[in-house]
């Protein structure tokens, strides 16, 4: 039985690659490591085994070199925080990194390591393949760029087996600690709230459904995939028409939107080209964003009523 190790084990992707896995009844043995110790006792129970502490904590490095593969989820994941605390975002998204690198390196030299990274390492706009420049607009896009880096250096020098999958813009239910866009609406809209938008609502994303990210993990995971991916729908979609199918969700007129300044650090538009996924992977996405942000805002409303 194939044993694999989630960083960020509670968080959102980190739950929902876990759930994915249980609903598959893949033959695996799933190893939770995390910082936070708040939450629901199911984000522990999802998983055979689970430490609560940082993933560079002497216990924590033990437990990765006992996986046969180790997804690394765990990051500072926001962008305008990045913007804030760029020192801290650089420590724990790439030096902390290096530091579970090299450690399974030396200890466990046959494990796989599947890295989450972003589209947010090139500014290009798109649609963005393998090859895009590599020209961050924020420290968070550069220090997931600095670990990709890393791992192709452990690659070259030791044969490190490893993979970096830059996802685009996850959306999808258990995003409770979320900071981004689709959680933001559904929390405003059930509240009542106007939808804010920061800038004129042209800026594009690649929106992909937290389950389509977490089938390419697993895939990626089965496979032992090696390189970079890129890992999205291939369709940008405005902030705009995100709103419009968040007014059809609300009802429609009662909708409020209020606007703000545009985000320093931001890139205006973003879309990935998936065709060396698919082609490598099989990975193809089989949620519509109206469908996704359906379903998440469905989940939003029994957990706030929970």
């Amino acid at each position: 039985m194939m044993k694999v190790v989630i960083t960020g084990a509670r968080g959102f992707i980190g739950q929902n690659l876990a759930h994915y896995f249980r609903s598959t009844g893949s033959k695996v043995t799933l190893i939770g490591i995390d910082r936070y110790s708040d939450g629901p006792a199911s984000e522990r129970d999802v998983f055979d085994q689970f430490h609560t502490g940082c993933f560079t904590s002497d216990a924590a490095l033990r437990l990765a070199a006992s996986g046969d593969a180790v997804v690394h989820l765990a990051a500072q994941a926001s962008v305008q925080q990045s913007m804030i605390d760029p020192l801290g975002t650089f420590e724990n998204n790439a030096a902390r990194s290096h530091r579970l690198i090299d450690h399974l390196r030396r200890h466990a030299p046959h494990a796989h390591f599947v890295f989450a990274s972003t589209g947010a390492v090139s500014q290009d706009e798109g649609p963005i393949d393998e090859s895009a420049t590599a020209n961050p607009a924020s420290p968070y896009g550069a220090s997931k760029l600095a670990t990709e880096a890393l791992m192709a250096a452990y690659a070259s020098a030791w044969d490190f087996a490893g993979v970096s999958l830059r996802f685009s813009n996850v959306y999808g239910p258990r995003s409770r600690r979320q900071g981004g866009v689709i959680p933001h609406f559904c929390r405003r809209l059930l509240a009542g709230a106007p939808l804010r938008i920061n800038g004129d609502g042209g800026q594009t994303r690649d929106y992909i459904y937290v389950d389509d990210i977490s089938r390419a993990i697993a895939g990626a995971v089965a496979m032992r995939a090696e390189g970079l991916y890129q890992l999205g729908t291939g369709v940008p979609t405005s902030l705009n028409e995100v709103v419009s199918i968040f007014r059809a969700l609300g009802s429609g007129a009662a909708l409020q939107v209020e606007h703000g300044p545009a985000l320093c650090g931001e890139i205006r538009h973003n879309c990935a080209s998936i065709a060396r996924a698919r082609a490598d992977l099989g990975f193809v996405p089989r949620h519509s964003l109206r469908d996704g942000i359906a379903r998440t805002f469905e989940w939003y409303d029994a957990e706030l009523v929970s």
